[in-house]
């Protein structure tokens, strides 16, 4: 056996103390991770246990051996075993019972078999990139508990009333500029092959940014699109502050804009009139130089200079890309719109870049996922994703709110 020595200081004795400081076996990692996880189960048990019967009491109006209470509601009838998951684990509770009298309890509602906490978990893996079936089968092993697909897809469905929710919240009438545009995505209900997820974006005088609405439309028409902007403006955007509306040069969202906000500014996509270039251009080196050079031009922050070069770009490739410069001067003053707007805002009103950015993110995950089964379904995914990544604030949701806790309507 060995022994540790202590040798104090100015002394000439030696104190020899027994004990195992130098054979000590290693502790594994996991076995100590199982030991602190299997108390704090227990700690958690014992402090639920002690909840349920708390609220037994208040409900049956006496306590435990209380024979002469005034206010008995009825009368004590042992207990019945039931279990919960959490992110702990599965959790065994002695729950009580009455003999007549139902009792309810704060720790779980009727039927529930999982914390809202390991729901939200589910539903985080999958909006994460995971499938339905592999969010169940990872997080079940994790915690011990048989979950299966179908339990990930009853979890997005409870999303429908947040989804109704941010559809019904009122607005302020304080948007100086909006941006529409649309994203398409399959959808296996449907017989054509992809749909368009059409979104609006709202910027406020102080630079905020806001998901104001999204649908998944047959197309990007003047009426569906029309009928999103009167839900707007049934919500409380009036459209007295508002000054321009970015499009992509779609005509059907430009008549919508017309009928429903009247004469507003149609801010023509700056992006998307130097992307049409290359379209129209026959040669598609000179085009690649003819969108630079485009490009330059747009960015000169002067009005009067910035139409010079323009003028000169045109003049300079007219006589050989008459096609492309055709296309590029039509309308061309739509793209000067912007100039309304405080100088700090120009930049974003100036293209379609914000809902086009949102969509790229989306894009990235919704091709893991391949197709929707209804239009629901890929509208409930996108509030979800977006909730979770926190991209761009969403009226009456606050951020960082975890997924399901606005899905009850108040």
């Amino acid at each position: 056996m060995l022994h540790t020595v202590n040798i104090p200081e100015n002394t000439e004795l030696l104190e020899v103390y027994a004990g195992d400081g130098f054979d000590a076996p290693r502790i594994d990692p996991a076995v100590a991770q199982q030991h602190l996880k299997n108390q704090f189960r227990q700690y958690l048990r014992e402090h639920l246990e002690l909840v349920l019967e708390q609220e037994a009491q208040e409900q049956l109006q006496a306590g435990w051996h209380e024979r002469e209470a005034m206010d008995r509601q009825d009368y004590r009838n042992g207990y019945r075993e039931r279990s919960i998951a959490t992110s702990l684990g599965v959790i065994d509770l002695h729950v009580p019972r009455a003999r007549s009298l139902s009792l309810s309890f704060s720790v779980f509602e009727a039927y529930q078999r999982r914390w809202e906490e390991v729901d939200a978990l589910l539903l985080e893996a999958y909006i994460g990139g995971l499938s339905c079936r592999q969010a169940a089968d990872r997080i079940g092993r994790l915690l011990g508990v048989d979950l299966c697909g179908a339990t990930v897809a009853k979890l997005i469905n409870k999303l429908e009333s947040s989804l109704q929710r941010f559809r019904e919240t009122s607005l302020k009438d304080e948007y100086i500029a909006l941006i529409i545009d649309g994203m398409y995505v399959r959808i296996k209900q449907c017989l054509e092959p992809k749909r368009p997820v059409v979104a609006v974006i709202g910027i406020k005088a102080n630079g905020q940014e806001e998901l104001l609405s999204f649908r998944v439309c047959y197309s990007e028409n003047s009426m569906e699109v029309q009928g999103i902007l009167q839900n707007l403006k049934s919500r409380g955007l009036c459209g007295a502050h508002l000054e321009v509306v970015t499009l992509d040069g779609n005509q059907g969202l430009e008549s919508a804009v017309r009928s429903v906000f009247g004469l507003v500014r149609i801010q023509d996509c700056i992006f998307h009139r130097i992307n049409r270039i290359h379209r129209h251009a026959q040669s598609k080196n000179r085009a690649r130089r003819m969108m630079k050079e485009a490009s330059e031009a747009f960015a000169i922050s002067d009005p009067r200079r910035r139409r010079k070069k323009l003028k000169a770009f045109g003049d300079k490739w007219r006589e050989k890309e008459p096609k492309a410069i055709e296309r590029f001067e039509h309308r061309l003053q739509q793209c000067f719109e912007v100039d309304v707007l405080p100088r700090s805002l120009r930049s974003r009103a100036s293209t379609t870049s914000l809902c086009e950015c949102l969509f790229g993110q989306l894009r990235k995950r919704i091709k893991q996922i391949g197709a929707f089964e209804t239009p629901r379904a890929a509208e409930l995914f996108v509030l979800a994703y977006i909730r979770q990544k926190q991209w761009i604030s969403i009226p009456g949701i606050p951020d960082r709110s975890p997924l399901l806790s606005f899905t009850h309507s108040s």
